[in-house]
């Protein structure tokens, strides 16, 4: 019986200190003006990012995120933000960036993009210009 309460306690520490890791690592990062995302284009290529979900990290300011990827498309990408708003619920993008989906207008198009949930409404907030740089609150 003790073996059993071990590895289900066992079990229950090796789910979360990863995901209390990424939370952590997200927040850094944030603090730094850099999110992991996801992001792909909503009906057709926009600013030369497909409808493929592609996964990386940016920076961000407001009205502007600058996207460097790890998988999927090749090569930086500038995107200007007009506006950001809630997006899709999470079937609409692949589940490397699990979080907050957002729908950003551009001028080429509209895009979707993934942001870690405990800091997606905040670089939402900055990206949309209410809020001009990161801060722990």
């Amino acid at each position: 019986m003790f073996e059993f309460f071990a590895q289900l306690l066992f079990g229950w520490f090796w789910w979360l200190i990863p995901d209390e890791v990424d939370r952590r690592s997200d927040l850094k990062r944030y603090l730094e003006g850099e999110v992991r995302c996801e992001i792909s284009a909503v009906g057709r290529r926009v600013l030369n990012i497909s409808t493929e979900g592609s996964v990386g990290v940016a920076t961000f300011e407001p009205g502007m995120l600058h996207f460097t990827p790890s998988v999927g498309i090749v090569g930086d990408r500038v995107v200007p933000v007009q506006s950001i708003r809630p997006g899709p619920t999470p079937n609409a993008l692949a589940y490397d960036v699990r979080g907050m989906n957002f729908t950003i207008s551009t001028t080429g198009g509209e895009l979707r993009v993934r942001f870690p949930t405990v800091v997606a409404e905040k670089v939402a907030a900055v990206l949309a210009g209410t809020t001009h740089e990161p801060d722990e609150h």
